[in-house]
Order: C-alpha cells, then sequence, then structure tokens
C-alpha cells in the first residue's frame, strides 16, 4: 500500500527537485498506518511518554557532582564536534579507571574515536560497551548505528534483542523516557524498518520524532531515508512497466 502520494513523489522528481520528505509526510493519514498496524501480528505499539528532564542512569547518580561536572563538560565539547575533540581522551580515559561501571564513559570515548575518525577503536569501544552493558540502551543504538552506516541493516534486530519499541528495553516499571532515548532509538527503528520495506512501521516511528522534536537532524534524516526507499521503488516500477 502506498502511503505517500505518489503524484506529489513523481511531479517533484520530473521537476529535477529533490523530494521534500517533511511536506510529503505531512500529508501521510496518520488513522491509515494505525489501522495497517493493528492488523499485524505485533499490533498497534503502546503509545510512550517523554520528558526533556535530566534523567541520570543509576550508576551515574553514584559519582561525586565535581565528577560529573567534568563528563558534562567533556559531552558538551564533544557535541561541538572540533577537530580539538582528541584532547578529552585522556579525561574521559581517567573518569573510566575511577567508575569502570558508567556506561555513558564509554560512550563518549567511542564518540571521540568516531569524530577523530579512529574507526577500528571506534568500533572496539562499541564492542566493549555492548559486552560490559548488555542492556545499556545507548550502547545498544550506537553499535546499531554503526552497522547502518556500514550498510547492514539486517543487524539491527539481534543487537535489539529483536525489540523494536523502547518500552521493552525497560522494566516495566519505567513510564517516561527521556527525549534523547527516543530520539536514538526510533531514529535506528525507523531506518531499518525503511530499509526492510516496512512502511507502515517506518512510518510509526517517523511520526514519534516528528512529534518529539520535528527539527531535529535525526528526524529529517529519517524522513529523507523513507522517502529515498519510495523513489526507488518507484523507479522499479518504471523500469518494469517499461521492460513490457
Amino acid at each position: 500500500m502506498n502511503y505517500i502520494n505518489q503524484f506529489r513523489l513523481i511531479e517533484e522528481l520530473v521537476r529535477g527537485n529533490k523530494p521534500n520528505a517533511k511536506k510529503l509526510l505531512s500529508a501521510v493519514d496518520r488513522r491509515a498506518i494505525d489501522r495497517a498496524l493493528q492488523k499485524t501480528k505485533n499490533g498497534l505499539p503502546k503509545s510512550i511518554v517523554c520528558t526533556s528532564e535530566p534523567i541520570e542512569e543509576e550508576n551515574l547518580t553514584r559519582m561525586p557532582y565535581r565528577d560529573k561536572e567534568k563528563l558534562w563538560d567533556i559531552y558538551d565539547r564533544l557535541k561541538e564536534r572540533s577537530e580539538e575533540v582528541e584532547k578529552e581522551l585522556p579525561r574521559l580515559i581517567e573518569l573510566r579507571k575511577q567508575y569502570p561501571n558508567v556506561p555513558s564513559i564509554y560512550n563518549y570515548i567511542g564518540l571521540v574515536y568516531d569524530q577523530s575518525k579512529q574507526t577500528e577503536k571506534f568500533f572496539d569501544t562499541l564492542m566493549e560497551t555492548r559486552r560490559k552493558f548488555p542492556d545499556y540502551l545507548f550502547g545498544k543504538t550506537a553499535l546499531a548505528e554503526y552497522y547502518l552506516h556500514q550498510g547492514k541493516h539486517q543487524e539491527i534486530p539481534k543487537i535489539l534483542d529483536k525489540k523494536f519499541e523502547i518500552y521493552l528495553h525497560y522494566p516495566s516499571t519505567v513510564k517516561v523516557f527521556h527525549v534523547s532515548e527516543v530520539r536514538a532509538f526510533y531514529s535506528i527503528v525507523g531506518t531499518y524498518y525503511a530499509r526492510s520495506k516496512s512502511m507502515a512501521r517506518a512510518l510509526f516511528c517517523y511520526f514519534i520524532l516528528n512529534e518529539v522534536e520535528p527539527e531535529y537532524w535525526a528526524t529529517q534524516k529519517l524522513g529523507d531515508e523513507i522517502i529515498s526507499v519510495e523513489v526507488a521503488k518507484l523507479r522499479q516500477r518504471i523500469i518494469k512497466n517499461a521492460s513490457r
């Protein structure tokens, strides 16, 4: 079933324009997506509640405030994505020695390796984080994103333990999720669904991201991913019809 207006998509392509994902996806009938998912084996996912208020992971709460401040300062520098991110590595390694059970430290070390193009060390850190903290959501999503960049979306179910809703990764007592968790998780899952041609579920993930933070880069990226899959399907259909 086509949930995206094919006429508008073709019109954009004929004009030689890059299809406007946000505009095309805003016209999708959300109720049609919900009805389609209700008919599937796994049904319609439960709604989730998210917040932008700080939610500290359990092990991080045990760190002295002065060291948490160090970690937050390093993270702010990493977000700037400057060419000097490697300077933060010694500080992070020292913090890891002091607090070997805080998974976010490992995550930030991985970010340094990624941003400084140390691919092998980046992958090794992802795997170490996964082994040491198998339930750490950002460890799972970071590894999943790595494989998506490698074009290996088929690895995603194994990494996520075939749990494609965020609430399945937490105890049932957890009712509220941080916006950063929601963004990281559903951008990965949505991309996996899009590349697997499960368009209703990919769109459902997009709607979640669009409701949480419509202008965030991951929301826009997933939208572009969905439209690129639709364009590829459209071109295949045109080639198939032309060969008859």
